[in-house]
């Protein structure tokens, strides 16, 4: 279930991000959009309002000159010309002389009343028809004039923006909405967005998008949603198999040490010299019984980060007792028998009771339980893990430092802990060859070795080359191809067959 939930959730984490993502740049746009509409119908209501100013300077001449019949025809001419005007008409010392209108009608209800503000918006009850209107007013000597836009054509530019919008024209406190109405509007309590015109005394005023909108995300943004479900989708199962893959094969790892399919191969370590055969080290090796032996750079990361290395090491432990007792008179006194162990088993509460029942499996017997500790993790941050070492150490197990000069400890192990052997890596071996100054950094830690006393397994030698450097430095325990792979139990009865039988001296 576990294992399950976590592709589920890095699937829906995935795909809610994108429908943020999504929703965010829909949003955006419908801001924009907002943005852009409201400018536009600005310019448009000013383009009404240059047609008013126009009509208003042509209605200054016919008052200028008396509102004769000429007059009067020419306001109607005017207001016909222009087919966003209502009405034109001119007032004189509080009276309506003249209008554009036919037999000098009136549209508003006491217009002598009017404030002489450029721009008005006027409610319904004000006209005599009931339909609010906008007025623009031109003042002239003892009087103005009063030019009526229509209104159906404010409300087609108010109404071209999107619903979302929600636009309306405001003119002083007055606004009209897209419905046609006229009401009061205070700029203090307005919290949406105000696009005011650079020529006249009017805004448009409207409503900022929300920031979520179901509508809106499944109208426009379906195809993007799709694709994401998709994409959140194939992660998802990528993930299970990845998951499902790691976990089987810890699964299978675990299985594997349950069923005793995790075997020792034994790699020999021989005295330069002579060639005679001075200890093995004990290697891991899974014999999986569909995929063939699994190399142990595979298995061992895992079984370390898992914790299975624990209970793999104790198995491999009872089979070297087992491999080897029926042939410990085969052996000589001296033979060492190195395991390798991880850090997290040195700091298990185990660890010690488990080396000591793989030491009493060769009591009778003169051999040298070696326990390779790796430099691969951190030792001697740990006190807890350092005693265990020196514990062990003191009851008579040999402590060798493995991969010496290639992982976290270095030296400060060599002080921390009871170091017997270090075990040369074999990057510094490979390093051996007839170029000159090849051997530099091993020299160096031959040198160091020997002043701290401390004895030397070389691992890797593959040439006779290096054979021979080894000798001439007095290195007597070499292990590598060219004395011998890691070999199974049975070719390993044979190794020992084969090589000469002598005494171990170190």
């Amino acid at each position: 279930m576990r294992n399950l939930m976590m592709p589920i959730l890095c699937a829906l984490f995935l795909f809610l991000s994108g429908l943020l993502i999504i929703n965010w740049q829909l949003w955006h746009l419908a801001t924009l959009s907002n943005t852009h509409t409201a400018t536009a119908s600005t310019q448009k209501i000013d383009n009404i309002l240059a047609e008013a100013v126009s009509a208003a300077n042509t209605a200054k001449q016919v008052a200028a000159q008396g509102c004769t019949r000429d007059g009067q025809l020419g306001l109607g001419t005017e207001a016909a010309l222009k087919p966003h005007l209502r009405a034109i008409m001119i007032q004189l010392q509080g009276q309506i002389i003249c209008t554009s209108l036919p037999g000098n009608g009136v549209l508003i209800v006491n217009p002598q009343t009017l404030s002489n503000e450029t721009l008005m918006l006027l409610p319904g009850n004000r006209l005599v028809n009931g339909i609010p209107v906008l007025i623009f007013q031109m003042p002239i000597a003892d009087g103005r004039v009063i030019v009526s836009v229509s209104d159906a054509h404010l409300q087609d530019v108010i109404a071209s923006a999107t619903n979302s919008a929600d636009m309306a024209l405001v003119v002083g406190k007055r606004m009209l909405a897209r419905t046609g109405d006229v009401t009061d509007w205070e700029a203090a309590s307005w919290k949406g967005g105000i696009t005011a015109s650079a020529h006249f005394p009017f805004s448009v005023v409207w409503q900022p998008p929300a920031f979520f909108s179901l509508t809106r995300l499944l109208q426009q943004g379906w195809s993007l949603i799709l694709l994401i479900l998709g994409l959140s989708v194939t992660v998802g199962v990528l993930i299970r198999r990845y998951k499902r893959k790691s976990t089987s094969f810890e699964d299978d790892l675990r299985k594997a040490i349950l069923h005793g399919e995790i075997v020792p191969y034994y790699q020999p370590i021989v005295n330069g010299d002579t060639g005679g055969l001075y200890g093995v080290e004990v290697l891991a090796r899974w014999k999986h019984p569909k995929s063939g032996f699994i190399p142990p750079d595979v298995f061992i990361p895992i079984a370390e980060r898992s914790g299975l290395i624990i209970p793999l090491t104790k198995g491999l432990m009872a089979k070297v007792v087992t491999q080897l007792k029926p042939l410990l008179p085969k052996l000589p006194d001296g033979f060492h028998i190195g395991v390798n162990i991880s850090a997290r088993h040195i700091n298990a509460p185990s660890f010690i009771g488990d080396c000591r029942v793989f030491g009493k499996g060769f009591q009778g017997k003169e051999v040298k339980l070696v326990l390779e500790v790796t430099e691969r993790e951190p030792l001697i941050d740990n006190p807890h893990l350092v005693e265990n070492l020196n514990t062990l150490h003191n009851a008579g197990f040999v402590i060798a430092l493995d991969d010496f000069g290639t992982g976290y400890s270095g030296l400060s192990c060599l002080n921390a802990l009871a170091i017997d052997y270090i075990k040369i890596d074999k990057s510094f071996v490979n390093r051996v060859s007839e170029e000159k100054d090849s051997t530099i950094l091993l020299d160096c830690v031959i040198d160091l070795a020997k002043k701290l006393s401390l004895r030397i397994v070389a691992e890797g030698v593959e040439t006779q080359e290096q054979l021979e450097y080894l000798n001439r430095n007095e290195i007597t325990l070499l292990q590598g191809y060219y004395f011998g792979k890691p070999v199974s139990y049975i070719d390993f009865i044979k190794v020992i067959l084969s090589k000469p039988r002598e005494a171990v001296s170190l």
